[in-house]
């Protein structure tokens, strides 16, 4: 996978959702992820989702506050 920056938005904290739901370490996803040649597929496409739908929640929050104003 790509090198991202996951303290920033919209990454910060899937990694530990990830690690609660799946029951293992962060440091044992974030390897699986990010620190192998070849990415675990599941876990990817569980962070891909994680991701979509950070993105569609801040992009729910942005249209509605625009409507607010």
């Amino acid at each position: 996978m790509k090198k991202v920056n996951l303290r920033c938005h919209p990454y910060r904290g899937i990694l530990k959702e990830m690690s609660d739901e799946l029951n293992m370490p962060v440091d044992r996803v974030q390897k699986a992820l990010f620190l192998a040649s070849d990415p675990n597929p599941t876990f990817a496409e569980i962070f891909n989702r994680k991701v979509a739908e950070r993105e569609q929640i801040v992009k729910t929050f942005r249209k509605n506050l625009k409507r607010a104003m």
